[in-house]
């Protein structure tokens, strides 16, 4: 029997450890591109294609009174790349991205209840290991 917890789960942006994040889907990752396509031809012979993209997406949600808030936000700014690596230490599993920057700043919303901040961050050179 597994046992999971997201205290195991370890994100650093630009040699920051981010805190403070919202429940739910706190952090996600994917790449941008499938590695794999096929292309099959008139008479059923198949082609696979490798895909050279190495793009990512890394989209974290933050609570609006993270500590972490002021640092993704001075990092959007600068306009100026850093580096993203999400670490699950329990099954030592990672995720890093070179070249990142923030896409765009959350939307500005209020609400009754306090709401996720959504921060996508957009990689040039994304790997899993």
């Amino acid at each position: 029997m597994g046992v999971h917890n997201f205290k195991n789960t370890q994100a650093v942006v630009a040699g920051n450890i981010i805190t403070g994040f919202a429940d739910g889907d706190a952090i996600a990752a994917e790449p941008n591109e499938d590695k794999w396509t096929q292309t099959v031809g008139a008479d059923g012979n198949v082609t696979y294609n490798e895909s050279n993209n190495d793009t990512g997406t890394f989209t974290l949600k933050l609570k609006p009174e993270s500590a972490s808030v002021p640092i993704l936000l001075q990092l959007y700014k600068s306009g100026e790349s850093f580096d993203v690596m999400l670490h699950d230490t329990l099954l030592n599993k990672r995720v890093t991205g070179e070249d990142c920057r923030i896409q765009k700043l959350p939307p500005f919303t209020r609400a009754e209840k306090v709401e996720a901040l959504e921060y996508v961050i957009l990689a040039a050179h994304y790997k899993e290991d």
